[in-house]
């Protein structure tokens, strides 16, 4: 009998392109959805083979190997990674970080100290899109969550208009990833075509997603052809690469971590 495929997804439309078609085969697929900041540890601790695995913990790990040419980036406002303040932006002295990120939370911290010389004190936060009840000046929140909340006034950062502002470069939240030692034969091509497939399908897609997350399609459209991008070229390399820089340069990513392709260097 042939041994299933297990693949960690992320439970959020910007990942629905990438999985395309890979459920139809499930003698063969084994997807399991996770939020992002558990997904890691499963491919570390063999739960799973593969996972779209948020681009910090790639560096934190320094045992992955990345899937060329798939990611999920963007090149200005995300749209699905916000900071929600009750104060203007230059008084924020706490936020409240979405427990299930990891990767949006050192952006976050990037962004407060380099870009606007701040220094808030952070706690971790895991009430979704109900911002009302947190003690903090600020909140995080990433995924459709965010994309749901009512900001009641709120002043809303998007961060990836706020690190594409800093930098000029595109971001990149997450991408493919397995251990480094471990062979599967044909994944690269697995994971491209499925994400070729979607991309083609997204119409679709935008028209499932809006009615499971009860948004407009023209709102889930806009998102998954104009918000988020899913390539991985020169620019979201240069943008990663920068990423990891800072985050290293703060204490927030182990130095030295080389970037490693499945198949291939960088």
């Amino acid at each position: 009998m042939m041994k299933k495929l297990r693949i960690g997804v992320v439970p959020y439309m910007n990942a629905k392109p990438l999985i395309y078609g890979l459920d139809r085969h499930p003698e063969v697929n084994d997807l399991r959805f996770e939020v992002p900041s558990l997904l890691p540890e499963m491919l570390n601790n063999d739960q799973i083979d593969v996972a779209i695995i948020p681009s910090i913990e790639y560096f934190r790990n320094g045992n992955y190997a990345i899937i060329p040419d798939i990611s999920i980036s963007s090149a200005g406002a995300v749209e699905s990674v916000k900071i929600f303040s009750r104060v203007p932006l230059q008084d924020v002295k706490s936020i409240a970080l979405d427990k299930s990120s990891c990767t949006s939370s050192t952006l976050a911290k990037i962004i407060f100290q380099e870009h606007y010389h701040l220094s808030p004190q952070y706690t971790q936060w895991n009430k979704q899109y109900d911002i009302s009840a947190a003690q903090t000046d600020a909140v995080l929140i990433i995924g459709d969550n965010a994309m749901k909340v009512i900001d009641n006034g709120y002043t809303v950062l998007d961060l990836g208009q706020a690190w594409y502002e800093y930098t000029g470069l595109p971001f990149v939240y997450a991408f493919w990833a397995v251990k480094r030692e471990r062979y599967i034969p044909g994944i690269n091509d697995l994971l491209k075509n499925a994400k070729e497939a979607g991309i083609r399908s997204v119409r679709s897609l935008a028209t499932a997603e809006s009615q499971r997350l009860q948004l407009s399609e023209d709102t889930c459209m806009h998102y998954l052809t104009r918000a988020i991008q899913y390539n991985f070229g020169d620019k979201e390399l240069e943008g990663l690469k920068t990423f990891y820089h800072h985050a290293a340069a703060l204490g927030l990513a182990p130095k030295g971590v080389k970037i490693v392709f499945n198949g291939r260097k960088a």
